[in-house]
């Protein structure tokens, strides 16, 4: 028997203060007015059991470290929202992204640029898919992917001394949840995903069947929702004008206790809205090199410079290693007097005014949909959408042909290798390595270190290339450099006619 204490004390309370209102036809969900975030500190009755932060109010740091950022979001279909994906990581700095819908088959690429990838692709369906996106400088590996009724993948990361278990899920509202496959651990978890199910717990008026099996199983493992019925609503039903919250997140309790979500505002022309759950801890610094725009360079100036900072150097009787490092200081002083720092962060070629106003404009007829929900509003968000993804396309095949209009392929060999290593997402340039061994996670120079002790144990000696090899690859490294000289442009140009 229950008593009072007990029922205080769960973990997926069920009583509600604000429950949706409104009704839909059928079974489909009910909508209100999105809440309006932020706001005193309050305590909830939904599925904490605890006080807890209001959403949108950002907690009290104790000493300026960069915060983990994770985001979730249902794309709708990912391979035609990539730039705009793609521009939200890096402003928002998002350190690791749950992906659900896809819309992607098993085996097809897609590379973000200073991100791993986790996929786990949909076979033999056009719809479906999760992928989790973790930056390079987070060491991460593959624990568990499950294809089925339901699908997700799960991803072990490492942070600085701490190791999370993410998993990223996704279940239609007609196939079975399957939460029963997903290993739990007592701490370092966390699940976020569209679970297509109702509760009161995250919003509803009603539950259903789906919710109550999820709230067991919220129970059955002691996990703590990071949703509050109060938050703004994540996704808009473009056939009944409404808005619910199918996207949730649960996590342990020393997760939950350093963490706060938002919802924010509609991205790609989804319906779903993403979500960015901040957690308070250090997030690993990212490493950046000096980059340089030499063709801003004031190249007089900066010879004259070299000369007066270098001439007055001492050689004599002076260790050549100091001498080498004050030439080293002066050449490096001279550089950063005359040339300009490189390129500007997350530089979007083809984003010009006229496509910033199509995205300004169908974020707010998105608004306006949600919070007036009308068939005239509906049919406008529509049509600003469809504008915003023509003008987009435009921008993009306009850029194009500038861009391959402008290689010279007797100069710029360099950056059309460049250009071809990107398209075919080749480079790897700064991802972390991480190996399992024997169910430990290696990194760093003990992932080195096994990779040798392996690699010794096959006595793999490659044979040595034979001077008559050597000369027939560079011969047909020039032919092969001589045809792509005349048919690159060719292939680049055409790819846009089509």
């Amino acid at each position: 028997m229950n008593t009072r204490r007990d029922q205080t004390n769960r973990n997926g309370a069920r009583p509600v203060r604000t429950p949706q209102a409104g009704a839909a036809p059928g079974s489909v969900p009910q909508r209100s007015p999105p809440s309006a975030t932020g706001g005193p500190f309050v305590l909830s009755c939904g599925a904490r059991g605890r006080a807890r932060r209001a959403t949108g109010q950002k907690p009290s740091k104790v000493k300026e470290t960069p915060d983990i950022n994770i985001m979730q979001w249902n794309a709708e279909g990912v391979s035609n929202k990539k730039e705009e994906l793609e521009h939200f990581l890096h402003k928002n700095s998002i350190n690791i992204c749950c992906l659900q819908e896809t819309h992607l088959q098993e085996g097809k690429p897609f590379k973000i640029r200073g991100y791993q990838v986790f996929s786990n692709g949909r076979k033999g369906r056009a719809k479906g898919g999760v992928m989790t996106l973790v930056r390079n400088n987070i060491n991460a590996t593959e624990v568990k992917k499950l294809t089925g009724e339901a699908e997700y993948i799960e991803v072990k990361v490492i942070i600085q001394d701490s190791t999370f278990n993410i998993v990223n899920y996704y279940c239609p509202d007609d196939k079975m949840l399957s939460l029963d496959t997903i290993q739990v651990p007592d701490s370092g978890f966390l699940i976020a995903g569209d679970f297509n199910s109702r509760s009161q717990s995250w919003g509803y008026s009603n539950m259903d069947n789906r919710g109550e099996e999820v709230e067991a199983w919220q129970d059955e493992h002691h996990l703590i929702l990071a949703n509050d019925p109060t938050d703004t609503h994540t996704f808009y039903s473009r056939r009944w004008h409404t808005t619910t919250t199918p996207d949730l997140a649960f996590c342990t309790d020393d997760i939950h206790r350093k963490i706060s979500r938002k919802v924010e505002e509609q991205l790609g022309g989804s319906d779903h809205r993403p979500v960015v759950l901040t957690m308070r801890a250090k997030a690993p610094e990212h490493s950046q090199h000096p980059r340089w725009n030499y063709k801003k360079a004031q190249w007089g100036l900066f010879s004259v410079r070299t000369n007066e900072l270098t001439k007055g150097i001492e050689v004599t009787d002076r260790n050549i290693n100091n001498v080498v490092k004050d030439f080293n200081n002066s050449i490096s002083q001279a550089a950063k007097e005359c040339i300009p720092n490189g390129a500007r962060k997350d530089y979007t070629p083809y984003w010009t005014s006229e496509l910033q106003k199509a995205h300004d404009a169908l974020t707010e007829a998105r608004r306006e949909a949600e919070t007036n929900p009308s068939q005239e509003n509906n049919i406008k968000l529509q049509e600003r959408k469809a504008k915003f993804l023509r003008t987009k396309l435009e921008s993009k095949r306009r850029s194009w042909r500038e861009k391959t209009a402008s290689l010279n392929m007797e100069k710029d060999t360099t950056k059309l290798w460049k250009l071809t290593k990107a398209l075919n997402d080749e480079s790897t340039k700064g991802q972390k390595i991480t190996l399992e061994n024997e169910g430990n996670t290696l990194t760093g120079r003990a992932a080195a270190n096994n990779f040798a002790t392996a690699y010794m144990q096959q006595k793999v000696i490659p044979p040595y290339p034979s001077t008559a090899r050597k000369r027939y690859d560079r011969k047909r490294r020039k032919e092969q450099q001589e045809k792509m000289r005349y048919q690159t442009p060719c292939i680049l140009t055409s790819a846009w006619q089509k």
